[in-house]
């Protein structure tokens, strides 16, 4: 199965606030597991390995509001269990991801707190391509937020992680359906759902770290779609079922 290129990695710009913040870059690699389910009977599950590529810029401040972009580029194969689209029947296979997602986030350091306790804002948007064979294949975009905590002392040498909650706030999947033989080509959209995520890591030495952490998203039921099989000009109606995906992954950073 060839695999189609991921989009190139958007470019975000940032200025500081002033010179009291400390600002850095960093770049990190990663692998993580993961799972992406389908509510349907019989079920759809794909599970496997993805490989990622992060891009990261920080505002550190001794308090108050910072800022920080990180990017990620993410590509791979995992195992598909599911069925046939129009018979149901059960069938096995791989499926293809690569994708990109970009995220600008506003942190705010609370003053005085010995542990380094933040806390965070982000806007995301996250693109993949899930190519399930040469001729089927879905376009996700969502649009999320991000809420949650973190705890980082910034000593060369310690613990840190965080927590909290993603939105999404718009979902759009690109069935591509005239590549199925229908028209027209209307998008789905998926209901988003409130997910966790969380990270820990360890600065084991000053422009090193090593972090384990869990991604998710929800989604519900998406609205119905009309299409028309070209063939036959016989009509259908098609839905995203419910599906969630959860990632849990090791990545190592280096900080300049």
């Amino acid at each position: 199965m060839s695999r189609r290129p991921a989009a190139a990695l958007l470019a975000l710009g940032l200025c500081g606030l002033g010179p009291a913040a400390h600002a850095g870059w960093s770049i990190s690699g990663d692998v993580e597991h993961f799972r992406w389910r389908e509510s349907t009977t019989p079920s759809v599950t794909e599970t496997g390995p993805l490989f990622g590529l992060g891009l990261q810029w920080t505002q550190d401040r001794p308090a108050g509001w910072g800022f920080r972009y990180q990017g990620r580029l993410y590509f791979g194969s995992v195992d598909y269990n599911g069925s046939l689209l129009f018979t149901g029947e059960p069938v096995t296979g791989t499926t293809d991801y690569s994708g990109f997602r970009n995220e600008a986030q506003a942190v705010y350091r609370v003053p005085g707190s010995p542990w380094g306790g933040e806390l965070v804002t982000g806007l995301g948007y996250d693109y993949w391509e899930r190519e399930l064979t040469s001729f089927q294949r879905e376009d996700y975009r969502v649009l999320y937020l991000r809420l949650g905590a973190a705890l980082d002392t910034r000593t060369a040498r310690s613990w840190y992680g965080a927590a909290g909650v993603k939105l999404p706030l718009w979902v759009d999947e690109d069935g591509h359906f005239p590549e199925l033989g229908f028209a027209p080509n209307p998008h789905l959209e998926p209901q988003g759902r409130a997910s966790f995520y969380a990270e820990l890591g360890y600065r084991f030495s000053p422009p090193w770290s090593l972090s384990g952490y869990y991604e998710s998203y929800r989604f519900g039921e998406s609205n119905d779609v009309s299409v028309v099989e070209r063939a036959s000009g016989t009509p259908f109606r098609f839905f995203q079922p419910a599906s969630s995906a959860d990632m849990f992954g090791l990545r190592l950073r280096y900080s300049f």
